[in-house]
């Protein structure tokens, strides 16, 4: 996959460096906060879906720049493309539960019983998926910068 003639990856690789992490860290702030969950809630659920998405076709990219190294890559880059497969996942689940902690408070706000069950469901799955979201670019992020420019 190619824009205008560069590979797509280490340029849709930077919409995930940045929405990813900005999903996680808005997700945990409209669990663990009410008036920013109602300020800024759904706001985050469109930056955690656009992250997902993102990382869905940076992951198609990345693979089919993999495809090009063949039997040539490196220890490197093999690492790489095994660890940036771990992502989607989470991203998808970060989507998944910040778009329940907004239904959670859609219920609360109309006297809904069933909010409050949402919402502790919504909230557990927002912080793991956080959590792992965060940890996992960076270690992606580190792997490709190894694979590209060397180091340890």
């Amino acid at each position: 996959m190619e824009v205008f003639g560069l590979p797509l990856h280490p340029l849709i690789v930077h919409a995930v460096v940045v929405l990813v992490p900005l999903a996680a860290l808005g997700g945990i702030g409209i669990s663990a906060l009410k008036w920013a969950r109602v300020r800024y809630g759904w706001l985050v659920v469109l930056c955690a879906f656009v992250g997902a998405v993102s990382t869905f076709i940076a992951m198609q990219a990345g693979q089919s720049l993999y495809a090009r190294f063949g039997a040539n890559a490196s220890a490197a880059i093999n690492r790489h493309a095994s660890l940036g497969g771990t992502l989607l996942i989470w991203a998808i689940l970060l989507f998944v539960g910040t778009a329940a902690v907004m239904a959670a408070q859609w219920l609360i706000d109309r006297h809904d019983r069933r909010g409050r069950l949402v919402l502790i469901g919504g909230i557990v799955i927002t912080v793991v998926s956080a959590v792992i979201a965060l940890i996992q670019v960076v270690r992606i992020g580190h792997s490709g910068s190894v694979a590209v420019w060397g180091g340890d």
